[in-house]
């Protein structure tokens, strides 16, 4: 396998995609802090909160099997631009939402618009850097969901207190559509069918053969009880910050920058872990990260100070970086190249589907309890310790790896 890039153009490739992710995951958390004014304005309960905040994972889970199959026929470049030309666009209309039903609305078109974007950068990856390195390029890829939050946490928690949520959206739209034309530029064009581009003798693999290995199934499952915990707590952490601990909507977003930023720096120091790991050991790897998440989030909600509190929720956020790197660099060093797309979308459809019940099923839970967060907190903890529980017991060997192709 040859790749034509010079280092240069990797590294512009690098640096957009980045970009990219840094906004996407900006995007997507800035509802967390603002549902609070928002549920002041419209009047949400708890449980109308929680379908507001996991509109957005339905559509995008949705999306991930699609997107995963345009990004390995046409390529990259395409689906990556018009992914966040969509997206930016409803970021930014959300701020004329007139009422819940409007809310959802454009929180399920975001999710139209990101909902490719990850199966498609799984494809730029394997289409600009060989296998030694991917490991390496994709956390640092993961890492943006800590940075990207970190800095939107600050920044979003600022700007909705000084300005309020609806000057907040169109801004980081207007972001998005920047970042549109840095990927437009750096990113090679795709020409004819991308099925054949990275390798014209390699076999070629169908969705069947794909949702026939059971490996799949088995990180999708881990993905799927990971990001129960993690998507749920990142929902709902500004409001329980605010309720249990009486902080404001500036300092939450401070608060929050803290465990991201850490967790930016450790996503990237596991990414180099992987790259000189052996495959055999990868189930560790998954196993500590979701049983330790687990293990965090049980003292964070223990705490009984807001420096212990910080100090869990940080080691519970590195925890959970251990699965997410893992979980991403499979598809790109363990299955064929022209298959990344759609492994990964398959993979991801779990991981985003759990972002769409969690925070559902928390507010529900949240209700019945008369307001108290034990139930769904203890719901969160369940998902980690049986993602542990699989992640134990999956079998990464050479054998288990394999894909079933098809020979066209």
């Amino acid at each position: 396998m040859t790749f034509p890039l010079s280092r240069r153009r990797q590294l512009a490739v690098l640096i957009a995609l980045f970009a990219a992710w840094s906004i996407a995951y900006a995007d997507r958390i800035v509802i967390g802090t603002a549902i609070i004014p928002i549920a002041h304005e419209f009047g949400l309960s708890d449980q109308a909160k929680g379908l507001v905040l996991g509109a957005f994972y339905v559509t995008y889970a949705l999306m991930q099997l699609g997107g995963g199959t345009l990004a390995d026929r046409y390529g990259s470049r395409k689906v990556l631009v018009g992914c966040l030309l969509l997206w930016s666009i409803f970021t930014a209309l959300t701020s004329t939402a007139w009422s819940l039903a409007s809310l959802v609305g454009f929180r399920l078109l975001f999710g139209v618009g990101e909902g490719s974007f990850a199966p498609a950068n799984a494809r730029a990856i394997t289409e600009s850097f060989p296998a030694s390195l991917r490991g390496r390029v994709q956390a640092l890829m993961c890492s943006t969901v800590f940075l990207g939050s970190a800095v939107g946490s600050a920044a979003v928690g600022w700007t909705i207190y000084r300005y309020g949520w609806r000057a907040t959206f169109p801004a980081l739209g207007a972001l998005g559509l920047l970042v549109a034309a840095a990927l437009l530029v750096s990113l090679a064009p795709q020409t004819g069918d991308a099925t054949h581009t990275l390798s014209d003798a390699a076999p070629r693999a169908s969705w069947r053969d794909i949702v026939r290995t059971p490996l799949v199934w088995r990180v999708a499952a881990i993905w799927f009880g990971s990001c129960v915990l993690s998507l749920g707590l990142q929902a709902w952490m500004p409001s329980w910050l605010m309720r249990e601990h009486g902080v404001d909507l500036l300092h939450i977003g401070l608060l929050s920058a803290v465990p991201f930023i850490v967790s930016f720096i450790g996503t990237n120091v596991i990414g180099h872990v992987i790259d000189r790991c052996d495959r055999t050991r990868l189930r560790h790897l998954l196993a500590a990260g979701a049983l330790f998440s687990a293990f965090f989030l049980a003292l964070m909600i223990r705490a009984t100070s807001i420096p212990m509190l910080m100090l869990w929720w940080t080691l519970c956020m590195l925890s959970f970086d251990m699965v997410y790197a893992t979980v991403f660099s499979i598809p790109l060093k363990y299955f064929p190249a022209a298959i990344s797309g759609r492994t990964t979308g398959l993979i991801n459809f779990s991981g985003q589907l759990a972002g769409a019940i969690a925070p559902v099923v928390m507010g529900r839970l949240i209700t019945v309890s008369h307001g108290s967060y034990v139930g769904a907190f203890v719901f969160l903890i369940g998902a980690g310790l049986v993602a542990g529980g699989v992640a134990l017991t999956t079998d990464f060997g050479a054998r288990s790896i394999a894909v079933r192709l098809e020979r066209s």
